[in-house]
């Protein structure tokens, strides 16, 4: 609870605190090493100041007091459409590219969100590019031009951005369920805006929409402003009154009087059709909104209890009748004067069936945590974990501090800014009762999400499907029937329930080592099994990470394989998820996830109990046999994961594509697909039992924890293992040989309406290299060089799609750029020749980049490779990458830096102009549209192979 020494004289419009009054104002983490400020600016502008001595990008956030709630009811999107236009130019910077380019040039980055009352805008940058990001930045808030034409193109984007989500399940779910909710209410409305929504309306130009919603709410007392800097106080004092007092000042509108969510004379049950294949059963209830108890955060004890996993919980009742997947409880923001707390349940094929049983399960449950006196020990165990997890919390980048504070401010007073993400005090039990006595049938929506039958018994009238007006799901909303209340009213304590126990796995000493090491090292080694330490406590924090990995014969090697391997990684964890949430809950995490090789266990959190947990995982791992009721349930909820990976967002399927593609071993969703129905019980067992017969073993510790521990745990490990272990080289994960001049593309299922368009270039001459660091510090450098002229050119004048980009693709040993469009409205054959062209003009254009330009993009590569870790797990997982190698080597990244620093513009130039202008790479295109046959025919485009080694 320190802050520095700070001289408040020079600075207009601060508080008039005292010296004495300043220190300690904050309440900061125990591993918090910034130094905060609050200013406020003769406008009127709060401000808060963040010394970050760590911070090796700047960074800033405004946020302003206006979003979604405060659309007219006839410009529905109108915030989200504002936030669009402020960086499309200002006065004193009008061109449209002008901040992304400076931004994206210096080693950047930016964006922003409009939510429900707020709408922040962000960025970093170097340091010495700091300055020039602010004086482009602010001009948003002083002078935005809101130039007429690009008003008009910008709608396209803003429809694009809707259109790319119009399969969102998230979204489809969310918007269906406005349609219960109070229509008076602003969240019933419909947030993004599209070009429905966002038009000229008769006298009223949507230009003048804009500037009047701007004129009203951008003003600097309805604002709040962050910067992130490793800089003195008074400088960064100076920058925020220099370029920030400018933004005009006003009186603050009336905070407006929300009407309530939920009305007697909407309905309070909705059966929904997903467009993938699950079942989901939501229950909300209305509660008073929540944000003023951010001290106490009474919604912890229901979530705490509801969402518990442990032994005797609903979930592990519900699960063990195998009638769930998963359940989870929380509260959303506040809405007005309200806010929903949310019980979440996955449902299996099975409980979807018994959905009565699941309903009236979790009614007796609620029906338990209301009768029962509240619990004191809930309250402290709260209240303890919170505080533990907040002072020994993981360093915040600049960035993402910058954003979450500049929001906060808008609502939390500044001495709890920090403090507030943590409880302050135990919620009284009057408090926790209030909630209570609200999770009343009055205050209930429920949301059933399947393609099954519903549980029409549940409503009041016949089902009458409809169709959702802007994410066209379909829907039907009832009223509660008479014997659906009667369910709730006469649940009762059930004997499959029980309240949670005390968690055991709080950590009880939180003492730091005194051990350091820069490297990794071999603390033990046996034939086939070797463990690596490195202790390491730099970080201040009384936490570890362990990795465990076991190699075996034929893991992944066919689609067989593949799948038996994600089987037994999903029964085992299953198995152990209520054993595994008290741990969790205490700061004590583990993953086990399948790879080529086999399996990897890894935990990470407080050091203290971490190694009797992991040798308890371990143990349990090989005395896990799996049943055949699990075995069936676990076949079928896989193929739903595969079936809807089709309708993830297209263009993350485009990269999983061109990833299956050019990778040996690597199979698609369609091969997977048809081998996973001919698995049986008998293939599992039989694959298990010969993983676990015969295997080595890699195993690494880090952080806080000692030599000697690690050679303790290793050796006990090792007991354990002693007539199992063979001595077996890691599966290198390798690239297939590629033919340059090649040209291959690829249609990948979608469920999206959208057109996608992913073209990698890839460089072959490489591949003879075991690193091509040269080649692949090129690429780096084109992708940065050309971002911003790639999305300035066919999404801000194009306007081509709302995601739009450059990517920098390269894997192992072959140097990838990749060109990316998603577009509502534009044809793959418009994508393609639009990205043709484009590359035409790079070809002219790259040989003249100018030397600071190509220095300044040099130097922000540069700035990025030579980051430094700022947590444990940064560290980590890049270690455990080279240990998991059969030659670690823990120089590489000295050695990306060594390559970029010696690289020469001239020598650049002449790279990829030979990479372009000749033609001396593979194109690969991935696309889940029909290719264009004309351009097939005139360029030579192959259809590619998926074989499992060659293209």
């Amino acid at each position: 609870m320190t802050t520095s020494n700070t001289n408040f004289s020079n600075v207009v419009g601060a508080y008039p605190f005292s010296q004495n009054d300043i220190n300690g104002i904050f309440n900061k983490s125990l591993t918090d090493k910034n130094n905060y400020h609050h200013l406020v600016l003769e406008n009127g502008l709060r401000v808060l100041l963040i010394n970050d001595p760590q911070a090796e990008r700047f960074a800033a956030s405004l946020s302003v007091n206006v979003g979604n709630f405060q659309d007219p009811p006839e410009q529905q999107g109108l915030a989200h459409f504002l936030e669009h236009m402020l960086f499309l130019g200002t006065e004193k910077y009008p061109e449209a590219g002008d901040y992304q380019g400076f931004i994206n040039t210096n080693g950047g980055s930016h964006n922003a969100y409009t939510s429900t009352n707020t709408t922040n805008f962000y960025f970093d940058i170097k340091p010495s590019a700091f300055e020039g990001a602010l004086d482009r930045f602010s001009q948003f808030f002083i002078s935005p031009l809101f130039s007429e034409s690009l008003t008009q193109r910008e709608k396209n984007a803003v429809d694009a951005e809707y259109k790319a989500k119009l399969k969102d399940e998230g979204r489809r779910n969310g918007q269906a369920l406005k349609t219960l909710i109070n229509p008076e209410h602003p969240y019933s409305d419909f947030t993004v805006g599209n070009l429905d929504t966002l038009k000229d309306r008769p006298n009223s130009p949507l230009r003048e929409q804009l500037l009047n919603m701007y004129n009203a709410y951008y003003h600097s007392s309805n604002m709040a402003l962050v910067l992130v800097a490793n800089m003195p106080y008074q400088k960064m004092a100076n920058l925020a009154k220099r370029y920030f007092v400018e933004i005009p000042q006003k009186e603050p509108k009336k905070a407006a009087d929300f009407p309530a969510l939920l009305t007697d004379k909407q309905p309070q049950l909705q059966f929904m059709r997903p467009l993938v294949d699950g079942h989901t059963l939501k229950f909300y209830y209305q509660i008073d909104a929540q944000e003023q108890n951010y001290k106490t955060q009474p919604t912890r004890y229901l979530s705490h209890i509801l969402g518990n996993e442990n032994k005797g919980s609903l979930y592990a009742s519900l699960k063990s009748d195998g009638f769930i997947n998963g359940l989870s409880a929380g509260l959303t923001a506040d809405y007005g004067n309200n806010a929903l707390f949310v019980i979440t349940i996955r449902l299996t094929n099975e409980g979807m069936d018994n959905i009565n049983v699941v309903a009236k399960r979790f009614f007796a449950t609620l029906s338990l945590l209301q009768s029962t006196p509240i619990n004191p020990m809930y309250l402290e165990e709260g209240l303890q974990l919170s505080q533990l997890m907040f002072n020994h919390q993981n360093y915040v980048n600049p960035q993402d501090l910058a954003r979450s504070l500049s929001a906060k401010m808008l609502t939390i007073p500044y001495v709890d800014i920090l403090s507030c993400f943590r409880l302050d005090t135990m919620a009284d039990t009057q408090q926790v009762r209030r909630l209570l006595q609200q999770l009343t049938p009055e205050n209930l929506l429920v949301q059933v999400i399947s393609k099954k039958d519903m549980p029409e018994n549940w409503a009041s009238s016949a089902l009458n499907w409809q169709t959702e007006k802007w994410y066209h799901s379909q829907y039907s909303n009832h009223f509660f029937s008479a014997d659906f209340l009667n369910e709730i009213q006469t649940s009762v304590q059930s004997t499959h329930v029980s309240l949670p126990e005390k968690n055991r796995f709080i950590p009880t000493s939180l003492a730091l080592i005194d051990e350091h090491q820069d490297t990794p090292s071999i603390v033990f080694e046996k034939d086939g099994f070797v463990y690596w330490n490195k202790s390491d406590a730099e970080f201040g924090k009384p936490t570890a990470m362990t990795f465990l990995a076991l190699r075996y014969d034929h893991a992944a090697d066919t689609e067989r394989n593949t799948l038996l391997n994600r089987l037994w990684t999903r029964l085992f964890n299953d198995s152990v998820s209520e054993s595994t949430y008290a741990p969790y809950v205490a700061g004590l995490g583990y993953s086990l996830y399948p790879h080529s090789n086999g399996l990897t266990l890894r935990t990470s959190g407080y050091s203290d109990k971490q190694n009797t947990y992991n040798a308890w995982l371990i143990d349990q791992l090989f005395l896990f046999r799996p049943n055949l009721a699990r075995f069936e349930q676990a076949k079928i909820q896989l193929s739903k994961d595969l079936s809807n990976q089709k309708s993830r967002q297209a263009y993350h399927n485009a990269s999983s594509a061109l990833t299956m593609l050019i990778t040996k071993n690597s199979f698609t969703i369609e091969q997977l697909e048809a081998t996973l129905p001919s698995l049986t019980f008998d293939d599992l067992q039989g694959y298990i039992k010969a993983a676990r017969q015969q295997f080595s073993v890699v195993g690494y510790s880090t952080g806080n924890i000692t030599k000697e521990q690690t050679q303790a745990f290793a050796d006990s490990v090792y007991q354990r293992f002693v007539g199992r272990l063979i001595a077996k080289d890691p599966i290198k994960i390798e690239t297939k040989p590629l033919t340059t001049q090649t040209k291959h593309h690829y249609q990948f299922e979608s469920t999206s309406d959208d057109s996608v368009v992913l073209y990698a270039l890839l460089d072959t001459s490489s591949q003879i290299k075991s690193n091509a660091v040269t080649e692949k510090a090129y690429f780096a450098i084109l992708t940065k060089l050309i971002g911003s002229r790639f999305y300035q050119s066919l999404r801000t004048q194009q306007q081509l799609g709302y995601i739009v980009g450059v990517q920098n693709l390269s894997t192992r040993n072959t140097p990838i750029l990749g060109l990316l469009v998603q577009s509502p409205n534009k044809s793959t054959r418009t994508i393609i020749n639009a990205m043709e062209a484009f590359l035409e003009e790079q070809k002219k254009w790259l040989p003249t980049v100018p030397q600071d330009t190509f220095d300044d993009i040099k130097h922000s590569l540069l700035n990025e490779l030579s980051m430094k870790a700022k947590n444990l797990s940064d560290n980590a997982l890049e270690e455990w990458h080279q240990i998991a190698k059969t030659e670690p080597d823990f120089d590489a990244r000295e050695e990306w830096i060594k390559e970029v620093g010696n690289i020469k513009r001239k020598d650049f130039i002449a790279f990829i102009s030979h990479k372009l202008a000749l033609n001396e790479t593979v194109k690969i295109m991935t696309h889940n549209k029909p290719f264009p046959q004309d351009i097939d025919d005139q360029s030579e485009w192959k259809e590619a192979n998926t074989d499992t080694q060659n293209l």
